[in-house]
């Protein structure tokens, strides 16, 4: 059976349309990823494509690495487009859903995406589809984020009888995923960092101000509270609180 993930599109594009002017400001890790991501590509290609650019950080990045490259850049955000637009003049800019995109076949020689395949609801499906794309010994470098993921705040949520409701995938499911998409020499590899936030609510401000805070059912207020108040006294570091962020890298060529 097909992996299928059931995420309300609408409800994260409005999440990232309006996150989309701060959007830097919080995305500390993501840059830290585009950064890596960026230093791992073997080749260097003639035609790239950029899933999920949002405000253009790592195809500003391609471009500095690949100057003489064709990059063509999507995301499914407006507001992200236009800060991408803004930030790489040069680069082509098509506002869609990497799951709904056409492509022609074995039209790129690089196909990057940072910190958005985690957004997938047909990841099977979508990622055979953009296979097709890649050229003979196209390369593939995808940055994203694992299960461990704000696990403090899952433990939290599970004492409170509540769930996130994003289910992340682990770098060995995604590999198994792309071998069954037709890579091959496929990497995956995933690192747990973690970072220091003031207090719980500081945390969480952050994370809304990404775009980033999905959650299918909003909690009661008093739930809520009463969850910041457990994570601060149980993730306490002594200088504020503890968050982990599983960064899952994967790579690979047709």
């Amino acid at each position: 059976m097909a992996l299928a993930v059931a995420f309300d599109k609408q409800a994260i594009r409005r999440r990232f349309e309006r996150a989309a002017a701060a959007y830097d400001i919080f995305s500390v890790v993501q840059r830290e990823m585009a950064e890596r991501l960026v230093e791992q590509i073997e080749r260097e290609p003639s035609s790239i494509l950029d899933l999920g650019c949002g405000t253009g950080y790592l195809t500003a990045l391609l471009l500095e690495r690949f100057p003489q490259t064709q990059i063509d850049a999507v995301d499914f955000a407006p507001a992200m487009i236009e800060q991408a637009r803004a930030r790489v003049p040069d680069a082509n800019f098509l506002t869609c859903d990497i799951e709904e995109l056409e492509l022609e076949p074995a039209s790129y020689d690089l196909i990057a995406s940072n910190a958005t395949i985690q957004w997938l609801t047909e990841p099977e499906r979508t990622m055979a589809h953009l296979v097709e794309s890649l050229s003979a010994r196209g390369e593939l470098q995808l940055a994203t984020f694992g299960p461990r993921t704000f696990w403090e705040l899952d433990e939290v949520l599970r004492e409170l009888g509540c769930e996130r409701g994003l289910n992340l995938l682990s770098a060995q499911k995604w590999e198994t995923l792309l071998a069954g998409a037709g890579i091959s020499r496929i990497r995956a590899q995933s690192c747990e960092e973690r970072f220091s936030y003031p207090d719980c609510a500081a945390f969480l401000r952050s994370v809304k101000s990404s775009g980033a805070g999905y959650t299918p059912h909003l909690l009661a207020p008093g739930t809520l509270a009463e969850g910041m108040r457990r994570y601060d006294n149980m993730f306490s570091n002594g200088s504020g609180v503890t968050v982990t962020y599983e960064i899952v890298t994967l790579s690979g060529e047709r």
